[in-house]
């Protein structure tokens, strides 16, 4: 049977630096009896994320990319479709397109406005498997500032110095110049904020992705509170230190947890469409 397609290997028992929380039993993804099965599912959770950013509101005007490497083929990835309403794709709707930008199954095109960042982060990490990117309100406005968020809270911690800054040309170049991406996201890097456009998060699984991306949203609606109340007084934001956000980041910022953020989001869809469907 094959292992999930989201998470590396786990360590043995008494391996690492002991500073780890109590263990507890953590939901999984479905097991899968062959590639082809593996696959599948996950054109259907692509899918199901097209469907969680529309119910964010984020449907129209807000330029939203996803998409998913292959579960099988890794030379594949799967994009929405332009001009597709996300609240009606469906997996056979997705367009495959071969890591050169050409298109190699389906009808249509993705938007060619997301679609080379997302490739030129697939080429440069083997090991994302799914990418959101999209100008929704407050990330665009943060994202006006081209500088990664601060970690002021107990949820920032799985961002800290693990975001990059793409700059609007690189941003804009890269299908011609996809170097710039590639140092942006060098690394573990597990988000982008696109400068003068707005955020990107990348994870090893497209719900771990759609997790990212809806907690770095709230993340930078809540830094921008911050800032009006806390400085607007003549106050200074105060940092979580260093040791412990590396302490949170290592027992909460892992790919398996990734996907984990993004789970009540699923179940909530598939409760209102009438169960775990694949479409």
């Amino acid at each position: 049977m094959a292992t999930l397609y989201l998470d590396p290997p786990k360590p043995a028992a008494g391996e690492g630096d002991g500073k780890r929380v109590n263990k507890f039993t953590r939901p999984t993804p479905p097991p899968f009896t062959d590639d082809a099965q593996r696959a599948r599912y996950q054109r259907g959770q692509l899918a199901l994320a097209a469907r969680i950013f529309s119910d964010a509101g984020w449907g129209v005007g807000h330029a939203i990319g996803l998409s998913a490497r292959d579960a099988a083929d890794p030379s594949v990835v799967w994009f929405v479709p332009r001009g597709r309403a996300l609240n009606a794709v469906r997996s056979a709707d997705l367009i495959g397109v071969d890591l050169a930008g050409n298109v190699v199954s389906g009808a249509g095109e993705p938007d060619g406005s997301y679609a080379p960042i997302h490739l030129a982060i697939y080429a440069a990490r083997p090991d994302v498997h799914g990418v959101a990117s999209g100008h929704t309100p407050h990330g665009r406005v943060f994202a006006q500032r081209a500088e990664a968020p601060k970690t002021l809270w107990q949820d920032s911690c799985i961002f800290h110095r693990r975001v990059g800054v793409l700059s609007f040309a690189g941003a804009l170049n890269a299908a011609a110049d996809p170097a710039p991406v590639a140092e942006a996201v060098k690394g573990d890097a597990v988000a982008l904020v696109l400068a003068n456009r707005g955020l990107l998060t990348a994870s090893a699984s497209i719900e771990g992705a759609v997790g990212l991306y809806l907690r770095l949203e709230s993340l930078a609606h809540a830094q921008l509170l911050a800032e009006a109340a806390v400085r607007g007084r003549g106050g200074e934001l105060i940092p979580v230190g260093e040791e412990e956000a590396l302490f949170t980041q290592q027992n909460a910022g892992s790919a398996h947890q990734q996907w984990m953020m993004s789970l009540p989001h699923y179940t909530r869809l598939e409760k209102a469409t009438g169960g775990p469907l694949v479409y």
